[in-house]
């Protein structure tokens, strides 16, 4: 019988608590850092409608305000799962596990964006760092209260540009256990050794949707789809992160398609959900909130021009989404 592992996820909002949920029910024993929402979860637990597993209310073994309340008491974590927004502008995204012993841990950043990892790698250089994306629909509609779609995908892989770990072994089992602890959960699990691949191919919807939404007078995308420029807009912007992206990983971003049917792809597939897409990027700024633009559009807009790649369009649109977002944190 496998062990039972210790998590602790950072950010109790609607993927946190999804992720949280299905790994205690998994088995593992789960900590939660939650802030807005810390005295509903810790009173009541979180009250989840799930149309893949279920109406549950999850109650957290432990929670937390912060990080060093998670290790008051000497406390370790197997995995730290970090949920929370990056946005490196504003500070330094790794500040977040601040009075937190990582080294015996591994770091799981579930986040969008490139350049992700790069905080973490530098501040905490005795821990692994694995590198994931989720494919999930959940959304919270008011505090402690969940709704989740149809999917929770898990697709990850290690982060370890300097070789720290120190075998093909070690490095294999800190996957294989986090891979079990989330099938035991029900959750999609994926281990992929080209994850940085994945992270640019998935860049192609965050990097257009996203910002474009906003541009657009936070419009949501059958509102854009509709219009024919906003349409071969968005194909644009993807087409640009495509050439960056597979000039960066030196190799295409999909092993399933040519890269010239990537953007329609996309886009067909936004087309045929049944209900409109609300961007992250978009509710961040219709709720006054700063917006993930460093990881999902400068940093790459960095990129490119170490490559000498032009990427006229994404420069318009990030100059238009920090205009907008300085406008409105003012």
């Amino acid at each position: 019988m496998t062990e039972s592992k210790s998590f602790l996820v950072v950010g109790g909002g609607a993927v946190g608590s999804i992720f949280a949920w299905r790994l205690q029910e998994g088995g593992s024993n789960v900590a939660l850092i939650c802030r807005s929402n810390y005295q509903t979860v810790l009173d009541n637990g979180f009250k989840i409608k799930s149309h893949q597993f279920g109406t549950a209310t999850f109650n957290p073994n432990k929670v937390y305000t912060s990080a060093a309340q998670a290790s008051a008491q000497g406390q370790k974590y197997d995995y730290i799962l970090i949920c929370t927004k990056s946005l490196p502008n504003r500070y330094n995204p790794a500040d977040v596990l601040d009075g937190l012993d990582v080294a015996d841990s591994t770091i799981v950043l579930i986040q969008n964006g490139i350049g992700i990892e790069d905080p973490f790698y530098k501040k905490f250089p005795n821990a692994a760092i694995i590198s994931s994306i989720t494919y999930i629909d959940t959304k919270q509609v008011e505090s402690g209260v969940i709704e989740h779609g149809i999917s929770a995908d898990l697709s990850y892989g290690l982060y370890d540009p300097e070789n720290r770990i120190s075998s093909k072994h070690t490095a294999d089992q800190i996957l294989n256990s986090l891979h079990h602890c989330l099938v035991q959960g029900k959750i999609n699990s994926k281990i992929n050794h080209n994850i940085q691949t994945e992270r640019w191919y998935k860049l192609c919807w965050n990097a257009s949707f996203n910002p474009i939404s906003v541009v657009a007078g936070a419009s949501n995308t059958v509102q854009l789809l509709s219009d024919p420029k906003m349409h071969a807009l968005i194909a644009t912007t993807m087409r640009e992160i495509i050439s960056v992206g597979e000039a960066y990983v030196g190799m295409p971003l999909s092993d399933k398609l040519p890269s010239d049917q990537i953007p329609e792809s996309y886009i067909s597939f936004t087309k045929m959900r049944p209900d409109p897409v609300y961007p992250s990027m978009m509710v961040d700024f219709i709720n006054k909130r700063p917006m993930e633009h460093q990881v999902i559009l400068k940093n790459p807009i960095d990129i490119a021009k170490s490559l000498n790649i032009k990427v006229p369009t994404l420069e318009f649109i990030y100059t238009f989404v920090s205009f907008l977002e300085n406008k409105h944190l003012q």
